[in-house]
C-alpha cells in the first residue's frame, strides 16, 4: 500500500473503512425506536441524519485520537501509520479529533428530548478509553460500552420511550460483540494468548442477539418476508464471523489483523438483522448498503 498524504492520509487515520459499521448500529437503533411508535410512521429523515452525521463524527474522532494517543507505540510497531510515518502531526491530529468529537456529540445531543446525556456519556467514554487503553487491560470494555450507547442515542431521539427489553438486547449484543472482538484485537500484534482464542468463540454466540430482538418482539407470519431477510442477514453475518475465527487461528503475520477486519466488517449484517426482525425493511436495506460499502472500503484502509 503507498503512504497517502493530504486527504488520503486523514482517511487512513479516521479508519474510515470501519464508519459504515457505526452507521448500521444507527439504524439498528432507530429500528428501535420506532417500535415505540405507531406501526406505520415513516423513518424521520432529518432525525436520522443528524444521528448518523453524529455519530460517524464521533467514531472519526475517536479513531484520530486513539493514533495521537497511540504515537509513540505505532513508532515502534506500526511506523507507517498517518502520525509516526510524519504524514499528519500529532498535534494538528490531537485539535482535529477534539473538535470532531465536539462537534459529533453536540449533533447527537440535540438531536433528541432523551439524548443529551448519552451523548455526554459517549463523548466522555471516546476520551477515556483512547486515555487507558495502552495500559489498562479491561479498556476493551469501555471501547464495548461506547459501541452499546450508539444504539440507545438512536432509539431514544427516535423515542424516549424505546421499548426497554428490546434496546437491552440490541444495546447488550453490540457491547458483548465487540468487548469480545476488543479483548482479541488487543492481541493482534503479538498474537493470541489462550483466553483470547477462546473468547474469538463467542463472537458467533453474541452475532446471533437478533433472535433475542425477534422473540422479544414476537413478529407474526404476516411479517414472512421480512422475517426471512432477517434471518439470512444473521446468517450471513455468522458465516463471516466464524470465517473470521478460522482466519485468527492461522499463523500468518496478518491473520489477526484481517480477522478483526472481518469481524468489523459484518456488523451491519446483524443490525439488518435487527431492522428486519423488527419490521423495517428500509433500514434493513440501508445497513446491507453499509456492509458492502465497509466490504469496499476496508482493503484501502486498515480496519485496525
Amino acid at each position: 500500500m503507498s503512504a497517502r498524504t493530504g486527504v488520503g492520509a486523514w482517511l487512513e487515520l479516521m479508519r474510515i473503512g470501519n464508519a459504515p459499521t457505526v452507521v448500521s448500529n444507527v439504524f439498528a437503533g432507530m429500528a428501535v425506536g420506532l417500535q415505540a411508535r405507531l406501526a406505520d410512521i415513516p423513518v424521520p429523515l432529518g432525525t436520522g441524519a443528524v444521528l448518523v452525521a453524529g455519530t460517524v463524527l464521533t467514531y472519526v474522532a475517536g479513531m484520530i485520537l486513539n493514533d495521537a494517543f497511540d504515537a509513540q507505540a505505532d513508532a515502534r510497531e506500526r511506523p507507517s501509520r498517518p502520525i509516526p510515518s510524519g504524514r499528519i502531526g500529532i498535534a494538528g491530529a490531537r485539535f482535529v479529533g477534539l473538535l470532531t468529537l465536539a462537534v459529533g456529540a453536540a449533533m447527537l445531543a440535540v438531536s433528541g428530548e432523551g439524548t443529551p446525556w448519552w451523548a455526554v456519556l459517549l463523548a466522555g467514554s471516546v476520551v477515556l478509553y483512547n486515555a487507558i487503553h495502552a495500559w489498562f487491560p479491561g479498556a476493551f470494555v469501555v471501547m464495548a460500552a461506547c459501541r452499546a450507547i450508539v444504539p440507545v442515542i438512536a432509539a431514544r431521539a427516535v423515542s424516549p420511550g424505546a421499548d426497554g427489553a428490546l434496546l437491552g438486547w440490541v444495546a447488550g449484543g453490540a457491547f458483548a460483540y465487540v468487548a469480545a472482538l476488543g479483548l482479541v484485537a488487543r492481541n493482534e500484534v503479538q498474537g493470541l494468548p489462550p483466553v483470547a482464542r477462546a473468547v474469538r468463540w463467542t463472537l458467533p454466540i453474541a452475532a446471533c442477539a437478533p433472535l433475542g430482538v425477534w422473540l422479544a418482539e414476537g413478529v407474526g407470519p404476516e411479517s414472512a418476508v421480512t422475517v426471512t431477510l432477517g434471518l439470512v442477514s444473521m446468517a450471513s453475518a455468522v458465516v463471516g464471523v466464524v470465517t473470521g475465527v478460522r482466519l485468527a487461528a492461522s499463523s500468518g503475520a496478518h491473520a489477526v489483523p484481517a480477522a478483526v477486519g472481518t469481524w468489523l466488517g459484518v456488523i451491519p449484517l446483524i443490525d439488518a438483522a435487527t431492522c428486519f426482525l423488527l419490521g423495517r425493511p428500509l433500514l434493513g436495506l440501508l445497513c446491507v448498503a453499509m456492509f458492502g460499502l465497509s466490504g469496499a472500503l476496508r482493503p484501502r484502509f486498515a480496519a485496525s
